[in-house]
């Protein structure tokens, strides 16, 4: 026992001379380090001297430059050494001066704020093994808490002898000395917090989920309920929900206390005895006494760096205080400037961006062209009578089924920078607008943004708006046109930005648009809702003839489809589209790997073909039965046929005769 103790006193001793060194080594990074003639970090440390400034930035690149193995040792035991490297920093603060004047520090807490870390970790890969190592995620945000005070080190006073104890780290957790540091007082319980000798930082949680792009295939975005981002200092309100962000810190491992206060939770259970005062006689250790299998533990992320990014632009940062048209042209380099230029001189702009944004979609000029438009956006202006009038533009695309209506919301989705693709149907109006939910913790409620909100100053992408509830629909008036979501729920009362261009996709009623009806008729929105959409566009699915050219096998047998389902004769339900070609190529493929071919034949093809004909025939053509009465009646069968084949029944025998002739 005594050689396992002193073994465990070793390593204490060598992981302390470990973090003094890296302590003195990231000294000589600050006080060295030099662009040229300058000094990079001199007059950054001297900013922290200031009364709102508490936050050092160091880009990672530039310590590892310096000092590779410093930056292994910080990658490797991040939460540990990070104390002294805070210390570094107000050590180095001492020395420096301003106009002959030191630099002082009144009393606050000083963070180190790392940039540029190389290696970035998805959510899902966040597990136990990385605990106290640097690490770098990417969220996107749907939940922010409100600000509150932290008490970060902790002075408190003896009730009985009014002895000052200082210097009380506070982890996630109330607590308090175990003893009086006066040897003659024997008070182990009664002490009083002393709020003006405390440091308090500022403090804040932050629910992330996964980004769309990051998910495997087959899986769903897991709504990261155990895992909370903690920030403090100067990166508490700089995100907002619906941004997506890079994330610098450490996993930690934080007492899950809310299950605690579950109904049927088991409480605290003491080991020992409680005293006539109703304290413990060790006074209060925060939550030790209860034991592993009594309290769970959750994973959080905390954050010294936050930074708002877009990784489709270049991994660039967008920051709607930093992106200006004078702070672009001045961080492009010649020849970007020189192809913008160039761009704009151009007398095919127009039509070069639309053939670029949408490669794969083929005609449709005048949609492109709106759709761009909306991208661009107008200004937003404000009246003299403070009314502000909205510059984003609102869209709707209305047409039959097969047109490419929801290519163009997915493009759009996968191009800009800020947006969310949702379904109308499938959505509700606190997931379009805001939700109030009760926090599980604080149990206060809090707001979680929902579609309008994550796409603040972004594209909001609605796909089967017709299929929407009569009351999601009024839920969004006011977002479509004053571009404020109003909230008075569960005692919150707030207004919340959903500064957003709405691009909605939906279908005509009966599933074919009517021509000779009127556009309100042909689609199941109020007219309040129409009149807030900007541009309306009408996509109808023409059916094109035969031509002699169409020699292919594939093609002419889609081609008789069409034909057949153009004509009106095929008294069907089951509308033959651009759909039921890719389902002839995907069964045509199915039939070739069937027979281990590389390529796919007429035959395969022939073979899709007549299973798709037998589905729909099995569809569209229903038996004719006889009644029992009518065989008894006598007459011979086509007389029988005869009398049945009237009226509708003369069109299924015409669509059967159809069949025929076709096939």
């Amino acid at each position: 026992m005594a050689i396992a103790a002193n073994i465990q006193d070793y390593v204490a001793i060598k992981r302390n001379e470990e973090a003094e060194k890296a302590e003195e080594a990231f000294y000589k990074f600050l006080s060295e380090f030099k662009k040229g003639d300058k000094f990079v970090y001199q007059d950054l440390v001297k900013e922290i001297g200031d009364p709102e400034r508490n936050t050092l930035p160091v880009d990672f690149l530039e310590l590892e430059q310096f000092n590779s193995a410093l930056s292994l040792i910080i990658i490797q035991n991040y939460y540990e050494v990070y104390p002294y490297l805070c210390r570094a920093v107000l050590n180095y603060a001492r020395t420096l001066r301003v106009n002959e004047e030191p630099v002082i520090i009144v009393k606050k807490q000083i963070y180190v704020s790392f940039e540029n870390v190389p290696a970035r970790h998805r959510l899902r890969e966040l597990t136990s093994d990385k605990l106290g190592t640097l690490l770098r995620i990417t969220a996107q945000i749907i939940r922010t808490h409100p600000v509150h005070p932290e008490l970060s080190q902790g002075t408190f006073v003896c009730a009985e002898c009014n002895a000052v104890i200082t210097g009380i780290e506070q982890q996630f957790k109330y607590t308090q000395p175990t003893k009086c540091v006066n040897p003659v007082c024997q008070n182990r319980t009664r002490f009083k917090l002393d709020v003006r000798r405390s440091t308090f930082v500022d403090f804040q949680k932050i629910r992330v989920q996964e980004i769309q792009s990051e998910l495997p295939h087959g899986s769903v975005p897991r709504r990261q309920v155990i895992l909370e981002i903690i920030v403090r200092g100067e990166c508490v309100e700089l995100p907002q929900p619906g941004d997506r962000c890079d994330f610098t810190g450490t996993l930690i491992v934080v007492p899950d206390v809310s299950q605690l206060s579950v109904p049927g939770a088991r409480a605290e259970s003491s080991a020992r005895h409680r005293g006539q005062e109703g304290y413990q006689a060790e006074g209060v250790g925060g939550l030790r006494s209860l034991g592993v299998r009594d309290l769970n533990y959750r994973l959080a992320f905390l954050a010294c760096s936050v930074c708002a990014s877009c990784y489709r632009f270049g991994g660039s940062r967008l920051s709607e205080i930093e992106m200006t048209p004078e702070w672009a042209k001045e961080h492009m380099s010649a020849d970007e400037l020189a192809k913008i230029c160039e761009m704009i001189a151009d007398k095919d702009l127009y039509t070069n961006l639309i053939n670029s944004l949408f490669p794969s979609i083929y005609g449709n000029e005048e949609i492109k062209r709106g759709i761009l438009l909306m991208l661009f956006g107008g200004v937003r202006k404000v009246t003299t009578e403070g009314t502000s009038l909205r510059g984003d533009i609102n869209v709707c695309i209305i047409g039959d089924p097969s047109t490419a209506k929801s290519q163009f919301l997915k493009q759009v989705e996968e191009f800009c920078p800020r947006s969310v693709y949702t379904s109308g149907k499938a959505s509700s109006a606190a997931g379009l607008t805001a939700a109030v939910v009760k926090d599980e913790e604080s149990f206060e409620f809090v707001i979680e943004a929902g579609a309008l909100m994550l796409a603040d100053n972004g594209v909001c992408c609605i796909d089967e708006f017709d299929k929407m509830d009569l009351k999601d629909q009024v839920a969004i008036h006011e977002a479509m046109e004053q571009q404020t979501i109003s909230i008075a729920k569960a005692g919150v009362k707030a207004t919340l930005n959903a500064r957003t261009s709405i691009l909605a996709a939906a279908n005509p009623v009966g599933g074919r648009y009517d021509q000779s009806k009127s556009l309100l008729q042909n689609i199941s929105l109020s007219a309040p809702l129409m009149s807030r959409f900007d541009l309306f566009f009408i996509l109808l699915d023409q059916c094109n003839e035969l031509t002699p050219e169409a020699a292919d096998c594939l093609v002419a047998s889609y081609k008789r489809l069409r034909l057949r389902d153009s004509s009106g004769a095929a008294w069907s339900s089951w509308r033959v589209t651009v759909r039921q070609l890719e389902s002839m190529i995907r069964l045509s493929e199915a039939v070739a790997r069937m027979y281990c071919c590389a390529d796919v034949e007429v035959r395969h093809v022939k073979e899709a073909c007549r299973l798709l004909n037998k589905t729909m025939i099995h569809v569209e053509q229903p038996d004719v039965d006889f009644d029992e009465e009518e065989l008894a009646a006598g007459g011979t069968v086509s007389q029988n046929v005869s009398r049945v084949l009237s009226g509708p029944g003369l069109i299924l025998y015409f669509s059967y005769v159809n069949q025929l002739i076709l096939f």
